[in-house]
């Protein structure tokens, strides 16, 4: 027994290795070799155990009909040979006419909210190819394989195929894609998701990443399969799934990862040989793990970490072949998506819309003072103060008074030094002093409570810790980063009880406005939260105002804790309202 014959296929494969890698070239260039990897050898229609270096060809022929170029060598120092009639080619589908889509079809075919991998996804515009030569209109249709977030920008996006992206051989940078894709009915105005940032066809990847638009909710998961909770290397041997367009979960064997292959990528983009790629073969009895339309799909392991990305399959169905992971993730620059992810990104943009609200806050608004302020001593217009306020001293008992400054036409100062114009806001005592309002630090609590509706959209983000199983307390806020297109798709529709094994198709009813990833109940995916906010806030807001207007309240606004911060911000807008309103009241009783 030879030493590779001995060896555990693992094992004879490290061995093997070098010498393919030397020889690979050589026979892709032989005519009709289309691919080259390592796998047992079958002699007579059975398994030999041997590992080989396999070779596949567009048709197997006999040992006389072929030329000198074209015989196969029986070994490569001492590692036997063994040649098979395999093509593969890219899973992606074109349509001249979109179908309408089969109920009884893959859900994965279906318009489906929240977002996952595993459903039907494609650009919003159809190509033109050349077809019989003449040009023809042609719809590219494939999977969006699973969520992914940039590295650098911390941006989330959606994980495919460039062939899918560049159907006609041209990258459209910016496009808009759809969920589900044209061949399932999609469309582009309502339906779309996100827009193509950048893709890649090198010698080891398929790859391309769609920015997920804001106000699109999004899962961590793949739809029949669940979370998925992070990357992995593929193994020979193991066993697999993947969720794709077309054939929906699949589940195969890991045969290979050394497989070389040269494959037809179409009009514009022509031949391109793929190096060190998987192969999956589907599992003993089972269907083919893939077919056209499942261009995208990711190939997850047992522990629902991806390992590679799908992009092309033999003609016969017999196996399919997909891009090791960590290159798709290093070439782009991005991590897969999982729970730990989902979490540490929903915390970050949580952080973000709170400092944007913070800075919101104009100086002006932030220096208000108490409404209750106003009440102590006799208003603007000389009534008496309230029945409360009656045995304070007159020196305790503030009013606000307007003063008359020089208005635009108004000439120099008159002879007794009195200057005539409009009134503006300056606060007045009873012994005739003028101050500049709200200049000062107000430390006095503001304690009458909030009690009318608040009508205005909640903005804040939910961010209550999410709990340890994220399908049933899940992340269904998207990643919200500036887009050049605003999605503007209504989203309130009722979730299943499993969202990755029965997607959701129920129709939207409400406006999906602001992204909400507060722990929804025992069930969220029956108990959803659709109802606006439109309680009124009667909670007394009692922390002062210690800082002064400017970067100090700010910073110190914006470390507080988010229920703070939406208190503060609450009772400085009623401020803000009553305040504008009191000074043009004042204003234009001085006229």
């Amino acid at each position: 027994m030879s030493e590779h014959e001995s060896a555990t296929p693992a094992d004879a494969a490290d061995q093997i290795r070098p010498t393919k890698r030397r020889v690979e070239d050589a026979l892709l260039a032989r005519p009709g070799v289309v691919g080259v990897d390592i796998a047992e050898k079958w002699s007579d229609g059975r398994p030999t155990g041997q590992q080989a270096i396999v070779v596949h060809v567009v048709a197997k022929r006999d040992h006389g009909d072929l030329g000198a170029d074209e015989v196969i060598p029986p070994s490569f120092d001492g590692i036997p040979t063994d040649v098979v009639a395999r093509v593969v080619r890219p899973l992606s589908v074109q349509e001249s006419d979109p179908p309408q889509v089969d109920d009884e079809g893959p859900t994965t075919r279906r318009r489906t909210r929240p977002l996952a991998g595993g459903l039907s996804f494609g650009p919003a515009d159809a190509v033109t190819i050349p077809v019989d030569g003449i040009a023809q209109r042609r719809t590219v249709n494939g999977t969006l394989g699973a969520l992914v977030v940039e590295r650098h920008t911390g941006r989330l996006m959606a994980l495919t195929n460039w062939h899918v992206a560049a159907g006609d051989g041209l990258e459209d940078l910016g496009s808009t894609w759809i969920q589900p894709a044209l061949a399932d009915d999609g469309d582009p105005r309502s339906d779309r998701v996100g827009a193509l940032v950048r893709g890649t066809l090198t010698d080891r990847i398929d790859a391309a990443l769609v920015a997920i638009a804001p106000g699109a909710p999004w899962l961590p998961g793949i739809v029949g399969i669940g979370a998925v909770t992070g990357a992995a290397p593929a193994v020979t041997g193991t066993t697999v799934r993947k969720s794709g367009r077309t054939t929906g979960l699949r589940t195969g064997v890991v045969t290979s990862v050394d497989y070389t292959t040269s494959v037809d990528f179409g009009p514009g983009i022509g031949w391109h040989t793929l190096r060190d790629q998987v192969r999956v073969e589907p599992e003993a009895g089972g269907q083919a793990f893939s077919a056209g339309g499942d261009s995208g799909s990711v190939v997850v392991d047992e522990e629902g970490r991806v390992v590679a990305l799908l992009w092309a399959g033999e003609d016969d169905g017999s196996f399919s072949v997909a891009s090791p992971i960590a290159v798709v993730l290093d070439t782009l620059g991005i991590d897969v998506l999982d729970v730990r992810t989902a979490r540490a990104l929903l915390a970050a943009q949580a952080r973000a819309a709170r400092a944007r609200k913070v800075q919101a806050i104009s100086p002006w608004a932030a220096s208000l003072p108490p409404i209750s302020s106003v009440y102590r001593g006799v208003s603007a217009w000389g009534a008496r103060p309230p029945a409360g306020a009656r045995g304070r001293s007159a020196a305790a008992r503030p009013t606000f008074r307007p003063t008359w400054t020089s208005s635009p036409d108004a000439g120099a100062a008159s002879a007794d030094g009195a200057t005539s114009g409009r009134p503006t806001g300056s606060a007045r005592t009873h012994d005739g002093a003028s101050t500049e309002p709200f200049t000062e630090p107000f430390t006095e609590p503001f304690t009458e409570p909030f009690t009318e509706p608040f009508t205005e959209p909640f903005t804040e983000p939910f961010t209550e810790a999410l709990g340890t199983n994220p399908f049933t307390e899940p992340f269904t806020e998207p990643f919200t980063e500036p887009f050049t297109e605003p999605f503007t798709e209504p989203f309130t529709e009722a979730l299943g009880t499993n969202p990755f094994t029965e997607p959701f198709t129920e129709p939207f009813t409400e406006p999906f406005t602001e992204p909400f990833t507060e722990a929804l109940g025992t069930n969220p995916f029956t108990e959803p939260f659709t109802e606006p906010f439109t309680e009124p806030f009667t909670e007394p807001f009692t922390e002062p105002f210690t800082e002064s207007a400017g970067t100090a309240f700010t910073a110190s606004l914006a470390s507080a804790s988010p229920r703070t911060q939406a208190r503060v911000i609450a009772a400085i807008r009623a401020r803000e309202i009553f305040w504008a309103g009191f000074i043009a009241a004042a204003t234009r009783r001085g006229r």
